[in-house]
């Protein structure tokens, strides 16, 4: 009898320690969507050197676009901060976030900042 509680007590622990190793793996997968989307939209940002204002496109699978070109990049992080990207070129893209929304990019390429806007803020500026 006691050999029999023993196996059923092991066997509820090893049920246990598996449920919570598989919920423990299953946010994070989620996270790195959840971030996705966090960066996903259409943001605009303007390059005060050349006088021109830019539009940036994040796709939710983080295809980028900038003034409606694709740019092909593969993601090298990405965290509630900061989305790196690397073009096919081998430059980095940065962009920086904070709690909601992207508000900076680096483009390594040219070695210059940017500051982010929404679209809306922009026609705002301008008006």
């Amino acid at each position: 009898m006691k050999r029999r509680g023993a196996i059923l007590f092991g066997l509820s622990l090893l049920a246990g320690l598996s449920s919570t190793l598989l919920r423990k793996q299953h946010p994070t997968k989620n996270a790195s969507g959840d971030l996705a989307v966090f960066y996903a939209g259409t943001w605009t940002y303007r390059d005060e050197e050349h006088h021109r204002d830019h539009k940036l496109e994040i796709d939710p699978n983080m295809i980028i676009r900038i003034d409606g070109r694709p740019m092909p990049a593969t993601v090298e992080s990405i965290s509630s901060s900061e989305l790196v990207l690397l073009d096919k070129y081998g430059f980095h893209l940065e962009v920086k976030a904070n709690e909601q929304r992207p508000v900076s990019l680096f483009d390594e390429a040219d070695n210059r900042n940017y500051v982010i806007l929404s679209p809306g803020a922009l026609n705002e500026a301008a008006n």
